[in-house]
């Protein structure tokens, strides 16, 4: 599996005990795990995307290349590629915790993507890590339009309120086992989403009401 999972990402590693603790998550061993791993690499993958962001695109002002970023980067995002790359597939988990449901191991996956490049950045350095990050994220990046706005449909959604006069989107939370749901009341009609996290979860919730806002319009 180690094998399959260096050839899915690009990277050979010299030490693979840093891979095998990059795949390992808390509820596993609670000891030793990727959480040292994932902070770092949540550091260094930020900062080769807003060195590469920096350099392609020299006339983009801070305030949009901030905001390209963050959704390149966002946790959906990283729990995709993290699926794309077979990472769910590897990750050592507890029994409980491997019998959750898949859509609440999002946060799971989204830090196992980051440990692994803080992984790569340990073993291979920042070139390396460079190389293998841009690599992995080549869709997105290779697909970014500077005529949009990266607002995210939170922020979209509080400027479309103001904008017809009304009060800011009321948003509830609730806490689960394994996250928040958040629930929005837009024209009479309830919208609800579930995320590992209050701020996640309202930008779904967000997400879910301008789709029902455009279809509207359509």
């Amino acid at each position: 599996m180690l094998e399959s999972i260096q050839t899915n990402i690009g990277f050979v590693f010299s030490d693979e005990s840093l891979l095998e603790l990059a795949l390992t998550h808390k509820s596993f061993d609670n000891k030793s795990n990727n959480e040292r791993l994932e902070f770092l690499g949540d550091t260094v993958l930020n900062s080769i995307i807003s060195q590469y962001l920096f350099l392609k695109y020299p006339e983009i002002p801070e305030g949009l290349l901030s905001r390209i970023r963050s959704k390149l980067v966002k946790s959906d995002t990283l729990s995709k590629k993290a699926k794309s790359l077979k990472l769910h597939k590897a990750v050592r988990l507890s029994k409980g915790t491997l019998n959750i449901n898949d859509s609440h191991k999002k946060s799971i996956y989204e830090g196992c993507l980051e440990a692994i490049v803080g992984a790569i950045y340990l073993d291979g350095g920042w070139d390396q890590a460079t190389l293998v990050t841009i690599n992995i994220f080549s869709d997105e990046l290779n697909n970014i339009s500077t005529d949009d706005s990266f607002k995210d449909p939170k922020t979209e959604l509080q400027e479309l309120f103001q904008s017809l006069g009304m009060s800011p989107p009321e948003y509830n939370h609730e806490e689960k086992a394994n996250g928040f749901e958040c629930t929005l009341v837009y024209e009479n009609a309830k919208f609800t989403s579930f995320s590992s996290s209050k701020q996640s979860a309202e930008i779904k919730v967000a997400a879910l009401v301008l789709s029902s806002i455009d279809k509207k319009d359509d």
